[in-house]
């Protein structure tokens, strides 16, 4: 609500992507008409996590199912995974 979209909070920002109107963004500036604030966010992001719009789960070479390779680890415990959060669940 009060990051207007341009956090890693926002999906659509986070992929580095603008956000689409079927988005439930409310009061949102990753657009195309705010580029310049998104911009600065962008910077700003990069300036203090240079990785943060990178993939959190990469593919492997084999390509199969269940064979990814996490960019920062998986740390669930309890969920199994199955909450949003977490950067495996699909």
């Amino acid at each position: 609500k009060n990051s207007r979209c341009l956090k890693l909070y926002c999906e659509c920002f986070a992929s580095g992507q603008y956000c689409l109107p079927n988005c439930n963004c409310i009061e949102c500036q990753n657009n195309v008409e705010n580029s310049v604030k998104r911009q600065e966010a962008v910077e700003a992001t990069l300036e203090r996590n240079p990785n943060a719009f990178r993939p959190k789960v990469l593919p492997t070479l084999n390509g199969g199912e269940g064979n990814e390779k996490h960019n920062k680890g998986c740390h669930c415990k309890k969920s199994g995974c199955l909450k949003k959060y977490c950067e495996c669940f699909q």
